[in-house]
Formats: structure tokens, sequence, C-alpha cells
């Protein structure tokens, strides 16, 4: 079949058409011909809060463990007055004992008396010296004395003249959260150790009653985790309730934890599911339990819990998140959309129309989203695909949105302006 010779003229205007656009712009040197990039999609920048961290295993332990033991020279074990599992509180009866001999026994008691009244004084007293002791006169004067102070070198630097006012500010807050901690353990000690005095308070008035038999008190609140039935030492061993997370971290996530870094502990398969608890990164070693030249470094940590849950015992594994870093509030990206090369840039679509090279600092990444530290302001459009045609402000082109069309309107006009609108349409295109 022949084509007429009108058809002929248009295919061969349309061939000429494409050569001469192609010509042109390979000759375009000076690029005198307006370019235009194709973005097909494009998403943009918003704000999110991100974290960075690094995940571990631990294992849930009782806080503190509190052996007690009995000497079998001052006596002969009558029985047990509890089982393994069993709780106890401070004053709860754990065993008795028949004193062999009466003397010695209340001299014994009356020593360790007298021994326990002087710890509680030495600790009444440094309660007392670091509850006075004030951190902003630290500078001029030093109100302790011979007390042992609990700064370390370096934290008590932190007293020292700053240049920066922010600086000293930060100083002053650090050292009274380390006041506040060795007030807390000092507290503890003194209570622990009103509780021992009361115990052998309580055995010497037995002695003053029967004259023989002695019933072994707990100063301690918690549960009988070991009980000891050959006698042999310790006697018992009580766990307390509260829980923290042990566990070892390798040689290279050791390198990236620090102690106080904030922590999320979570369990699964619990009867409601999966339960985290925060915590607080509170000891980690300097040094590998074992080092050898054939076995990978360990290094002990120990995090502290800010909260309980009552269906978590010792023994119940978990997953550990530790928090090294976070922000909120900051402008962020999906990762896909930048691009490196020499530097790290996005193709900004800028509300101008133009297609803008935009060189950027990014920071933490979470899950493919990616901080944007400087480049970028917050709810500006990005191209996500790389398209080597892209050039730097250029007028860009979307894709047709169907949604916005009318049929109805589609071909509403004489024919001479919709041949007009459609000769601009392939011209600017």
């Amino acid at each position: 079949m022949k084509l007429s010779r009108k058809k002929k003229g248009i295919v061969i205007g349309a061939l000429l058409f494409i050569i001469c656009n192609g010509l042109l712009l390979y000759f375009d040197k000076n690029q005198f011909v307006e370019r235009k990039s194709f973005v097909h999609k494009w998403s943009g920048t918003f704000t999110s809060d991100l974290v960075e961290s690094v995940s571990i295993r631990g294992v849930f332990a009782s806080e503190e463990d509190a052996p007690v033991y009995f000497d079998e020279s001052t006596g002969a074990f009558q029985e047990f007055f509890v089982e393994v599992g069993d709780e106890v509180n401070e004053g709860d009866d754990l065993y008795s004992y028949e004193v062999l001999n009466y003397e010695n026994q209340v001299n014994d008691l009356e020593l360790e008396a007298s021994k326990i009244e002087e710890e509680i004084t030495a600790i009444n007293t440094y309660i007392t010296d670091l509850e006075s002791y004030s951190i902003e006169e630290a500078e001029t004067d030093d109100p302790f004395g011979s007390f042992d102070s609990p700064f370390s070198e370096d934290e008590e630097g932190l007293e020292e003249d700053s240049d920066e006012d922010s600086e000293n500010d930060d100083s002053t807050a650090a050292a009274e959260i380390i006041k506040e901690e060795a007030l807390s353990d000092k507290e503890k000690e003194l209570a622990q150790k009103e509780a021992e005095l009361a115990m052998v308070n309580d055995q010497l008035d037995q002695l003053t009653t029967t004259g023989q038999t002695i019933t072994v008190q707990s100063s301690f609140n918690g549960i009988v985790r070991d009980l000891s039935e050959d006698l042999s030492s310790p006697l018992l061993t009580l766990s307390s309730t509260s829980l923290i997370v042990e566990g070892e971290v390798s040689e290279e996530d050791r390198k990236l934890l620090e102690e106080e870094m904030r922590t999320e502990v979570t369990v699964t398969d619990l009867d409601e599911g999966e339960v985290t608890l925060q915590g607080t990164l509170a000891e980690l070693d300097t040094f590998s339990e074992e080092t050898a030249v054939q076995k990978a470094s360990k290094y002990p940590f120990e995090i502290t819990l800010s909260e309980e849950h009552e269906d978590i015992h010792p023994g119940y594994h978990t997953d550990v998140d530790v928090i090294t870093d976070e922000v909120s509030g900051t402008i962020a990206a999906f990762d896909e959309l930048l691009i490196t090369e020499e530097h790290l840039y996005a193709w900004e679509m800028t509300d101008s129309g133009t297609l803008e090279r935009k060189e950027i600092e990014t920071g933490l990444e979470e899950d493919g989203v990616v901080e944007i530290v400087d480049g970028l302001e917050n709810q500006v459009k990005l191209a996500e695909e790389n398209n080597e045609r892209f050039r730097n402000l250029t007028p860009f082109v979307t894709p047709i949105d169907l949604r916005h069309i009318k049929e109805d309107e589609l071909f509403h006009g004489s024919k001479a302006v919709m041949k007009e609108n459609f000769l601009l349409g392939v011209f600017n295109r």
C-alpha cells in the first residue's frame, strides 16, 4: 500500500524534526537551548527522631547477693526455718544453733556489735560531711579536710575555673550528680549496717534469755537462692528481688560503648507479649576476663534498670539496645535520595521550578532514614532517582497526573486553540 504524498510529507517532516533537534543538542556546547530535567518520582525532607544504637544480648540477675555463714566452732546447728525459693524480709528467722561456750559467744557478739557501731559512726560522719559539701565553694575551700572526697581527680577538675560559663554549668551539674550518687550509696550501706547491728543485739538478748539457743535472723530483704544441707559455707545465699542485666560485649562493640549510656532492654514471649524496660549501662569493664590470641575478647557489663516487671525473673535472657547517640526533631530524608560521588548531594526541586544540586552533610542513620545536618531545609522536595541527564539549575518536568485531567474539558474549545496548545506543548518539551 503506497502512502499518499501528504502522509509522506508528514513522516519526512517528523524525521527531520527529530534529527535537527538531536544535532542541535549535540552541537549546543554553550547551552543556548534550554534543557529540562524529567523527574519521574520525588519525595522530600521531614522532621524525625533518630537513634543510633548497638545491639547486644544479656541475662537478668539479682542486683545483690547476701551470703549467710555459720561458724561450727560457735555451736551445734539445729534447724533451718526457710527453704529455697522463700521470700524473706529483714528480721525473719533463718536458722538456729545451740551455743557451746556461753561466755565466749557473748564476748564475740559484744565485740561484733562494737565494731558495727564504729562503722555506723564513720558512715554517719561521711554522710554529714558530704551533705555539707558545696560544689560552688570548692574552688577556694576544701571542707573535706581529712575526709575522703567521693570525687576523683578528674571529677574534682570539674570545679576548676573555666573560660566558658556553659562549661562551668555542665561541670557543676555533673559534680552534683556524683554527689547524689555517693550519698545514695552510703545511705544504703548505713541501712545494711544498722540491720546487722539489730541482728547481733537480738542474738545477745536471746543468750541472756535462754542462755543456750540462738536464732539467726535476716538482715537482708530477698529470696533464698541456695541452702546448704551439709552445712558447708555459705550456709544460705539470699538474692535481692531487684534485677540487673549482665552480659559480655565483643571487642568491636566495646569501642563504641561508654558507661552511663541509656539502654532499652526487651524481653519477648511473656504472657503480655513483648516488654521493653529502660535502663543505664552502669558498669563496663576495661579488661577482658580472658585474653588469648586465638580467642575473641569479651568485656563484662552491667545494666541497672529504672523500672521493674513482675513477670521477669533472674535467668531470663534479653535483647539490649545501647543508645550511643540520638537526636530529636531533626531534618531527615530517606537515604535512597542521597547520591555519593566526591561529596554527598541531592537534587532539590525548588519552588521556582528548577532542579538544584545541593551538597549536604549527614549525621545519624536509622532504618534508611538519614539526619540532614547541613545543606537542606525542612519540607523541600527531592528527586528520587539519580539521573545522569539532570542538569543543575535547569527547569524540571514531572509526569502528567491523570487524576487532575477532566475528560469533558480535554477537547473543550475550538480546533485552532487545541492545535496551538498542542504545538506549544511539543516545542516546550
